[in-house]
């Protein structure tokens, strides 16, 4: 099975969504509905700032989301979202290094890169690349369709805790410390997300 174009929002939770994630439903109900979609989505409140929110979705392609964006239903989605949305978001889409089942763990890593030297895109790649080999793609990377300077990296945790540890053992340090010199580090927070069925 290919590797899907997978969609991350980023954005303004409001009081109602951080109190129960399942006002979502209705809309993932929807988004079911639509040619290419691989269901299940996940919605998560950051855990550092439960005021941002994480929705990942999987599309076959890229023309696909975008074939929902143009539809007659998106109008109507956007309406069932709006008791979800702080008044903020951002939208990226990625194809990631390999299949990811980071959004299945207790706690899920958000971490996006902004690389401002291209020179420096295939030693990031094979820093990234190592760490999601590593993990046996618990962590994964892809960069953005949007810009390929800006990389979204998704890592699976049992806990922010054990995050933290083994970023601080000696070889992931090292790697960590170079990766940073070379892509700025714009977005490091946690998530612990839900599936969504819909249909």
């Amino acid at each position: 099975m290919s590797i899907p174009t997978t969609e991350l929002v980023i954005f303004d939770t409001t009081e109602e969504v951080r109190n129960d994630c399942s006002i979502l439903s209705p809309a993932f109900e929807i988004v079911s509905k639509s040619d290419g979609i691989q269901m299940p989505a996940y919605v998560g409140t950051q855990i550092e700032n439960p005021a941002r929110g994480y929705v990942f979705m999987n599309w076959d392609s890229l023309a696909h989301h975008q074939a929902m964006l143009e539809s007659p239903s998106y109008a109507t989605l956007l309406e069932v979202l709006n008791p979800a949305y702080g008044g903020w978001s951002k939208m990226y889409h990625v194809i990631f290094n390999a299949h990811t089942i980071a959004f299945q763990q207790p706690v899920t890593e958000v971490l996006l890169l902004a690389i401002e030297n291209p020179d420096h895109r295939t030693e990031v790649f094979d820093i990234l690349t190592k760490i999601s080999d590593s993990t046996e793609n618990m962590l994964v990377f892809g960069p953005t369709l949007e810009n390929e300077n800006v990389i979204i990296v998704v890592g699976g945790w049992q806990s922010v805790e054990a995050h933290w540890q083994m970023v601080a053992n000696p070889e992931p340090k090292a790697a960590l410390e170079r990766l940073y010199t070379l892509a700025n580090k714009d977005h490091l927070f946690h998530s612990t997300l839900t599936p969504f069925m819909g249909k």
